[in-house]
This record gives C-alpha cells, structure tokens and sequence, in this order.
C-alpha cells in the first residue's frame, strides 16, 4: 500500500473489503460481524476526515509531558563516617 495514502482512504478501503467478505458467507454471525467491521471502519474514515487536525497529533505548542526520576540521596549519618 502506497505511503500517500491517507488513513481514511485506508479505512474507506479497509470498510470495502469486509463488505466485499460478508458477501461471500451465507447469513449468520460471520456475515454480520464483517458487516459490523465495515460499519467501524466507515465510521473511522468519515470522523478522520472530518476532523480538522490528524489523530493523536500533539495540538500546537503542546509540549511532551516529561517525567523527572528522583535519585536516592545518601542519609546525614552515611557522611559522617
């Protein structure tokens, strides 16, 4: 799959091949369980294009959270000795 692919292109993509499948099992609980799979990846293609900035993208001026580690600091009466 080419890389200039956006994902909800893939998604629409991803959402045609499992109605393509369902067509290929008589009617039962595979059928609608790609059938459900086609619905989630439709549902994904159409809310990652109407969505104004791409996901899990920090927002502008969002720095990383950072975490800082504590050392073990030595006791006063280790010194002393």
């Amino acid at each position: 799959m080419p890389d200039d692919f956006s994902p909800s292109t893939r998604y629409r993509r991803l959402a045609r091949e499992c109605l393509e499948i369902a067509q290929t099992f008589p009617a039962g609980e595979r059928r609608t369980v790609l059938l459900q799979m086609a619905q989630v990846w439709q549902r994904l293609a159409d809310e990652y294009a109407d969505s104004s900035a791409p996901l899990l993208r920090p927002l502008e001026g969002e720095q990383p959270v950072m975490q800082q580690q504590q050392q073990a600091q030595p006791k006063d009466d280790d010194k002393k000795e």
